[in-house]
């Protein structure tokens, strides 16, 4: 292993607290750790984001944004163009403050901002459950983006609901399980373009120093995190906490004031291991006629989630956190009221995103 004699190597371990100050330097630190040549590291990235394909996750709606959006209804707090938003549509899709095209009078879907993230990294799939000519009409068309480059799949519900974003990626399997890098990715999430650019770097070189990492988590340091992170001693991750996937009210259990680290939506893996982890999760779990049965999660919900998918990995030693994500980040609109935090997170993380990254 060669990860305590690299730079980059210690920011995924033992010295995570230093990656947030070491931010910008992560592109240079990982084509220093892939060995590129000196002026090289343009074309290196472009070959890696070339290599990449994009898993966006917009079959979800959730029962608390549901339930948020009646009554924000009932109670008059809808805008026009929210009033005529179809309850039944996902999240993905409801307006919001557009930050991203030159009208800034206009409103863009809330997914519009996550699929900006990742545009133009080699491929990209979007997996839904329906409202596909919506999606590329109001999210990929006001974007400019070439709709013969996205692919849609859409998310069976055997029983009734979808089984989680662990089992929408093993449905989509065939559309992704061919790239070297998957970047996955949610509809409701502050999305940070370079931390997208910065992390796909960071795994492509750790894998090409044969560090073997197949999985690596952007994170961000943050009080009373809802999704915490344990780590051990050398900064390795030990577990992934998701209250909703257990069965567990969010914060039970935790002290007041914690401090700690957490996801903020974005996953990146070497594709051909999570291929392979999510057949052995569907070998090992899949219970006819009642979904995954998998130790740990909430038996009543049958789901399977990119969180077992991680616990694998770490269990294995083959993750690694990357701890450069800013809290604003980690915003995401799951209820109507949780819109305007969002629409604060996303000015401030684009404005980011525009100085780091010039061309985006």
């Amino acid at each position: 292993m060669r990860t305590a004699s690299s730079a980059l190597g210690a920011l995924v371990g033992r010295d995570w607290r230093r990656a947030l100050g070491s931010r910008v330097l992560v592109p240079e630190l990982s084509a220093r750790l892939a060995g590129v040549k000196a002026g090289g590291e343009a074309s290196w990235a472009a070959r890696t984001f070339a290599r990449s394909l994009s898993l966006s996750l917009l079959a979800g709606s959730g029962t608390r944004w549901q339930a948020s959006l009646a009554a924000a209804r009932a109670e008059g707090r809808l805008s026009p163009s929210q009033m005529s938003f179809d309850p039944a549509a996902p999240r993905g899709l409801f307006p919001v403050a557009d930050f991203v095209t030159a009208d800034r009078d206009s409103s863009i879907p809330i997914a519009a901002y996550s699929i900006a993230a990742v545009s133009g990294l080699g491929d990209h799939v979007i997996v839904i459950r329906d409202h596909e000519a919506e999606i590329r009409r109001e999210v990929l068309g006001p974007l400019g983006l070439e709709e013969k480059d996205w692919r849609f799949a859409v998310q069976e519900a055997p029983f009734g609901k979808p089984l989680g974003h662990g089992d929408a990626a093993w449905q989509s399997r065939a559309l992704w399980r061919d790239a070297d890098w998957v970047v996955a990715n949610f509809g409701g999430d502050a999305n940070s373009r370079f931390t997208v650019e910065a992390s796909l770097l960071a795994l492509a070189a750790l894998d090409a120093a044969g560090e073997g990492v197949d999985f690596l988590l952007p994170a961000a340091l943050l009080s009373e995190p809802a999704y915490p992170i344990a780590l051990d001693g050398e900064g390795l991750p030990l577990s992934f906490g998701h209250a909703k996937l257990q069965g567990a009210e969010s914060g039970a259990g935790r002290g007041p004031s914690r401090e700690g680290l957490a996801n903020v939506g974005l996953r990146l893996y070497r594709a051909k291991a999570l291929a392979e982890v999510l057949e052995d999760l569907r070998d090992s779990y899949w219970v006819e006629g009642r979904g995954y049965a998998i130790p740990g999660n909430d038996p009543a919900s049958g789901e399977c989630a990119l969180d077992n998918a991680d616990a694998v990995f770490a269990g294995r030693g083959r993750a690694r956190v990357l701890a450069i994500a800013r809290p604003r980040e980690l915003s995401p609109a799951k209820t109507f009221d949780e819109i305007p935090r969002f629409e604060a997170s996303i000015a401030e993380v684009l404005a980011e995103d525009r100085i780091l990254l010039p061309a985006f």
